[in-house]
Formats: C-alpha cells, structure tokens, sequence
C-alpha cells in the first residue's frame, strides 16, 4: 500500500524530501536536519560535527611584578616641552629651557 492514498486513524500523506515519494506520516522518520524522509533514505550525522577541540592555555602558570620599578625624576630639563626630551607627568606646555650639560 506504499504511495497510495488510503486512510489510516491518525496519520497522513507525506513526501519524502529526497526521493518525492508520497508515503503516510507513520512511515516516515525525521532526520538530523528536520527534514521528513523514508527510512531507506535517513542518512546518519556525521561524527566529526561532534568533534572539538581541546583548549590550548599559552599563559604562564604564575607570574611576579619585576623588582626594580623605573621612576621618573622631574628636573629642569624633564620638564622641557621639547619632544624625546620631556617625560610625561613632568612637562610643562611652553617650557624651553634646556642645559645640555644636565644629565637626563
């Protein structure tokens, strides 16, 4: 009775999404995707879509700040407003004066 219309309690006529084949809803199976097929035409989801990966952590396990910390000193030529010569947090906008023979 395959590809007939007859009646059956609670079921109704469906088309395979492969083949086109009209069949009843009972006979049919769902497949992976959603999509409604006969069941010589249900294909099996791939097993590598169930694959991951394994976390790869680049960080090291501890580590500590440096002993030494560098501080800045303002002096008259720190705060200079020339570039490569002031340091920040110490220049002062229209500041000139420099003396080569200060050392930085």
């Amino acid at each position: 009775m395959v590809g007939r219309t007859y009646f059956e309690p609670g079921a109704w006529n469906a088309i395979c999404s492969i083949c086109g084949r009209k069949r009843k809803s009972t006979e049919m199976v769902k497949n992976w995707q959603g999509y409604w097929r006969c069941p010589e035409h249900n294909e099996p989801r791939q097993p590598q879509d169930f694959v991951t990966g394994i976390q790869d952590i680049q960080t090291v396990p501890w580590s500590q700040p440096p002993a030494s910390l560098y501080i800045a000193i303002c002096t008259m030529n720190t705060q200079s407003a020339f570039p490569g010569i002031g340091v920040p947090g110490c220049m002062k906008p229209g500041n000139t004066v420099y003396d080569p023979t200060e050392l930085v």
